[in-house]
């Protein structure tokens, strides 16, 4: 998805990193790869077998962006240390356990990901060869409730969609849909033209650009399109029925937190093929979720890289006006010889920095560590362990999206609800005859009803049963009578994703396209020498997908774009780089 993004890259490269000399690196030596022998490799490699980096990485944070990031420096033979606060890794999308049952903390929708695809993710894992460690159960389809009424989308079904259509939309809305995907067919062609593994944030893009020149030349006649809002997509297909525009908005909205106006318009038009192909499937992984996060951390320690839990980044530690290492509120000090990589927010990353070198908040007009990016509002959480057997609705399904109050206001708060029932394809994530539970409302719960509370007193409870309402009410929408079967109870608030998972105000993220005032999502280079960014706070925005796509871009611009190109001729031998 993320690689389709390749004409705003080129447009806004930075300048390549420097090395510095005789920087000492962490102790951790790196894991020559199984049946190669460990040697030197000169400045530019031809092999990846040939290749043992020395300068070693420290990634601030273990969520997706963080362990991407980490995994790929690893497989490149480059040192590589992640950090990560909590006791668990994965960041946003960890999962833990309360009395038996097993819960995801984040995203519950996967795709793309249970066999080979241009899913950045899949082509991290396939990297890393940890995609055959995660067994994947398919789907096709969820659940929507709408005020209007209801239905179920199934993927890569056109007769279903069309009964849809029929149902809710208005009588030129075969037609309409019909031309928007007339309009997106060379779109989502493009978008899925050049693969992920070819990003980096320098001017050495250009070699794997080569590489995928017919890609680049499909792509380069949408750039517009593919680079801009989903709006822009929408216009030009001339779209006038309000259901299909606001289903359009209500796909943004799961993507990113945001509507058609600021939703990527290669994202979305992915989005569109992937799941209007025939045949198309939805993918879980049978543990949760934190079956991807152990697949990760495997992948980092396979080729001798290291992931350490419950060691909090206290702040950055700068030398000569370059990122040296951090500093752990234990007070140890981890040096890091090539770069320091910051996969907490773009607001957190700002705080580590010695104030004497944080860049001005709108330098460059916005870009890299600016911290005067609007925000995203928050999530709330709520998690269900709750016995099943009798009474349950029939066909209960695994997911379901209910709308509470409009559905053609997508981003009005607590509006959108998103429910996953994941024991429906993984009993073994609760005790036998019980089920997990997760719904949530993202990115349109406000950090400021929560600013002046605090945890553990009885305001803050009572505020929580107060605006966790209207979950209860979207379950019971689906079952209604969940109240009488729930054993474990959990509300996450906004002050929840500040605590445990370092969001700054308990934040989505930045939105991707930040208004008309020259502002830009940053990349992965910074305007600090040594430190790079990955995560959602940075190209290509908010989502896995994106994330991932963020730790490819930050990990490939630290190494030479040779270890790159042995890397993805290595995947398209095997069918894994474009498949």
């Amino acid at each position: 998805m993320a690689s389709s993004l390749l004409a705003v890259t080129l447009a806004l490269l930075p300048r390549p990193p420097s090395q510095a000399s005789g920087a000492r690196r962490w102790p951790c030596r790196p894991l020559s790869h199984p049946g190669s022998e460990r040697r030197r490799a000169p400045p530019l490699h031809a092999s990846l077998e040939e290749a043992v980096e020395s300068d070693g990485v420290v990634v601030i944070g273990s969520g997706i962006g963080g362990l991407s990031c980490a995994c790929l420096l690893a497989r490149y033979r480059v040192p590589v240390l992640v950090l990560e606060s909590h006791v668990h890794a994965g960041g946003a999308a960890h999962s833990f356990t309360r009395r038996g049952y097993t819960f995801d903390s984040g995203p519950s929708l996967w795709a793309g990901l249970a066999r080979p695809s241009v899913n950045p993710l899949r082509q991290v894992l396939d990297a890393v060869e940890e995609s055959s460690s995660i067994e994947w159960a398919e789907y096709d389809g969820w659940g929507m409730v709408l005020p209007e009424g209801r239905f179920f989308f199934r993927t890569g079904d056109d007769k279903s969609w069309e009964a849809t259509l029929d149902a809710f939309g208005g009588r030129s809305s075969r037609e309409q849909w019909a031309q928007l995907l007339r309009t997106t067919a060379p779109v989502t062609r493009a978008s899925a033209a050049t693969p992920p593994m070819v990003l980096r944030s320098d001017p050495w893009v250009l070699l794997p650009l080569l590489r995928c020149l017919p890609g680049l030349l499909t792509a380069a006649p949408h750039a517009a399109l593919l680079n801009g809002p989903f709006s822009a997509t929408m216009d030009a297909a001339q779209l006038k029925d309000p259901f299909v525009k606001a289903w359009l908005d209500y796909l943004a909205f799961a993507l990113s937190g945001l509507d058609a106006r600021g939703t990527l318009g290669a994202a979305v038009a992915f989005t569109l093929g992937d799941l209007y192909r025939p045949g198309a499937t939805l993918d879980y992984p049978i543990g949760g979720s934190g079956a991807v996060i152990e697949a990760l951390c495997s992948g980092v320690a396979k080729f001798g890289g290291e992931v350490r839990t419950g060691a909090h980044v206290e702040r950055l530690l700068v030398e000569g006006g370059r990122a040296a290492g951090v500093v752990l509120r234990s007070g140890e000090v981890i040096r890091a010889g090539r770069a320091v990589v910051s996969n907490a927010d773009v607001w957190a990353t700002v705080g580590l920095i010695p104030p004497e070198y944080r860049p001005p908040p709108r330098q460059g007009g916005g870009g890299a560590l600016n911290a005067a990016l609007p925000m995203t509002p928050s999530f709330m959480h709520l998690h269900l362990g709750f016995r099943g057997g009798e009474g349950l609705p029939e066909g209960l399904g695994i997911h379901y999206s209910v709308i509470l109050d409009d559905f053609y206001d997508i981003e009005a708060e607590r509006n959108m609800v998103i429910i996953s029932i994941p024991t429906l394809l993984d009993p073994a994530l609760a005790p036998d005859g019980h089920h997990v539970l997760h719904a949530y409302y993202a990115a349109d719960e406000p950090y400021e009803a929560w600013e002046k509370v605090q945890p553990g007193t009885a305001e803050y409870d009572a505020l929580k049963v107060e605006r966790a309402a209207p979950l209860w009410t979207a379950v019971e929408r689906i079952i209604p009578d969940i109240r009488s079967r729930v054993v474990v109870e959990m509300v996450a608030s906004p002050l929840t994703h500040e605590r445990f998972l370092r969001r700054s105000r308990g934040t989505y993220g930045p939105p991707l396209f930040a208004g008309d005032d020259g502002q830009t999502i940053p990349y992965a280079k910074t305007q600090l020498e040594g430190l790079l960014h990955c995560g959602d706070s940075c190209f290509p925005g908010i989502g896995v997908p994106s994330a991932a796509a963020s730790g490819i871009n930050a990990a490939n611009t630290l190494v030479s774009p040779w270890l790159q190109l042995a890397l993805m001729n290595e995947l398209d031998s095997k069918g894994q780089l474009n498949p």
